[in-house]
C-alpha cells in the first residue's frame, strides 16, 4: 500500500500528541522496534530508553509547531518540526527535530529522531 503525504502528516500528528502526553501505549505502537533519537550532545538513545526517559520526566515535550514534510517515497518519508523540549533539569528550548519514517503495509512509524542545531532548510519560517 502506497503511503501518502496526508497519512505521513496524520501519523506525525498522532505521534506529537502522544510525546506531549506521555501516551507510552500509543508511542509504543509508533515508534519501530528499532527506533533511535539522535540528542545533539548526548548518546543515541533505544526505543525504550527513549521512552523510559519520557515516562520518568527526564525528556517532556512541551509543544510542537506544525511538521513540514522534507521528501517522502513509497516507504520512506522525512518531516521537519519545530518543538520545545525540556530535558533533564534544564528549561524547555526549542529545537528543530528531523523526524524519519519508515512506511509499513497500514501505516507510518517513526524510525530515528535526530535533534538539529539549526533550522534545517531555508524555506521553513
Amino acid at each position: 500500500m502506497r503511503q501518502s503525504p496526508a497519512t505521513l502528516l496524520s501519523c506525525c500528528q498522532t505521534l506529537t500528541v502522544a510525546f506531549t502526553h506521555k501516551d507510552i501505549c500509543q508511542l509504543n505502537k509508533l515508534l519501530t522496534a528499532t527506533a533511535e533519537r539522535h540528542p545533539q550532545q548526548a548518546p543515541v538513545q533505544t526505543k525504550y530508553d527513549w521512552i523510559d526517559a519520557i515516562q520518568n520526566d527526564d525528556l517532556i515535550y512541551h509543544h510542537f509547531a506544525a511538521p513540514i514534510i522534507s521528501q517522502i517515497t513509497a516507504d520512506q518519508g522525512q518531516v521537519y518540526v519545530l518543538a520545545d523540549l525540556q530535558w533533564s533539569q534544564h528549561a524547555p528550548a526549542p529545537i528543530w527535530l528531523q523526524l524519519t519514517f519508515i512506511a509499513t503495509d497500514h501505516h507510518w512509524q517513526l524510525y530515528q529522531q535526530r535533534d538539529l542545531s539549526e533550522k534545517p532548510i531555508d524555506g521553513i519560517r
